[in-house]
């Protein structure tokens, strides 16, 4: 298997996962919710946004680092944590801090919550937004000079990863504001769709 294929993997693995979560989820029964009664879901996994402070390591002190540590980045950071906000016909029901799964919060936040929701037509308001500041711009290192070809290509490489990673991230700032016929026995879910980067509503599962 190539290094591409490989460094692909987890991501691949964690967008099968999201997608089997939200099957799951869209057909699961209604927890608690009596017969007459309906059940707002939300449910959906995303891959925060990591917060970095990075600075372009110049040519020297790249050629101090050991063979394998030599990135031309030099990268410091954290990964975002979001406020969870639920409102149903104004009516705040939830405010909650989410973050990535893990010890170091770096993995996909796999978040599956329910609320009481009386049928009639409702209006839901629902947000996720990012807590943390963003990151400085990148930096670059003083005295720097030119570059062969091999740190050329790593160094686009890094960059192209850097990309990739803030591409895959859920924004800092999502919310869906509707409003929507509820009718009894049915599960109103919203999900995260990652292709499109935003929250979607979708009403009358079962």
């Amino acid at each position: 298997m190539s290094a591409v294929l490989l460094r692909r993997l987890p991501g691949v693995l964690a967008v099968a996962a999201a997608l089997l979560a939200l099957r799951a989820a869209s057909l699961a029964p209604l927890g608690a919710a009596s017969a007459d009664g309906a059940r707002l879901r939300l449910s959906w996994s995303a891959r925060p946004e990591r917060l970095e402070h990075c600075r372009r390591l110049s040519d020297a002190e790249l050629a101090a680092r050991p063979q394998h540590m030599r990135l031309r980045w030099e990268c410091e950071g954290k990964f975002a944590r979001y406020l969870l906000t639920v409102r149903i016909d104004g009516r705040l029901v939830a405010s909650d801090t989410v973050h990535g799964g893990g010890l170091r919060q770096d993995r996909p936040m796999h978040l599956l919550r329910e609320y009481d929701l009386a049928p009639g037509r409702r209006n839901l308001s629902i947000a996720l937004r990012r807590i943390d500041a963003a990151a400085p711009p990148d930096t670059a290192a003083a005295g720097d000079t030119s570059t062969g070809t091999a740190a050329a290509d790593r160094e686009t490489r890094e960059g192209q990863e850097r990309r990739v990673r803030r591409a895959e991230a859920v924004p800092s700032d999502l919310a869906i504001d509707s409003t929507i016929a509820v009718a009894a026995g049915r599960v109103v879910l919203v999900t995260y769709a990652s292709t499109v980067r935003r929250l979607e509503l979708r009403n009358g599962a079962r």
